[in-house]
């Protein structure tokens, strides 16, 4: 006879997804569930879908936790400058001076850092939002709204 199941994986996929996540079970054991039923894998997307769901969640969660490793560790240098005392201009002092030279040849405006980055929020940073499905919360002049 068998060892009795630590898990049960005909659950939801949500609950599934959970119990990997958190620790209760493991991925390995998923998989190793589903290569036990007979016919495999393939046959256990028809017989548990639950299973496949739970995978599906599993790497989108994963996914999110590398995309969110990586922004914090390309702010950790920038939050430690914060921290330090410096003021946003200034950590952005490289940056802004090649947007300032660039408007200033280009264009002819001489504008602020302040401008600068005011400017860039209100065109690059709408569009971005835009771009992944979101709109700007609250009373802001976008370029868009601005134009005559």
């Amino acid at each position: 006879m068998g060892k009795p199941a630590k898990f049960d994986y005909t659950q939801d996929a949500q609950s599934i997804a959970w119990a990997v996540l958190n620790g209760v079970t493991s991925i390995q054991n998923l998989h190793a569930f589903r290569n036990r039923v007979p016919g495999g894998a393939r046959q256990a997307d028809r017989i548990y879908p639950e299973t496949r769901e739970a995978l599906r969640l599993i790497g989108e969660e994963r996914k999110k936790a590398r995309d969110c490793k990586a922004f914090k560790d390309l702010l950790r240098p920038f939050s430690q400058k914060y921290a330090a005392g410096e003021t946003l201009t200034e950590i952005l002092a490289p940056v802004l001076k090649g947007y300032r030279q660039m408007y200033l040849e280009k264009l002819g405006l001489d504008l602020t850092y302040e401008q600068i980055t005011l400017l860039l929020i209100a065109t690059d940073g709408v569009e971005q939002l835009e771009k992944y499905g979101y709109s700007v919360i609250g009373d802001f002049p976008t370029a868009t709204t601005t134009r005559h």
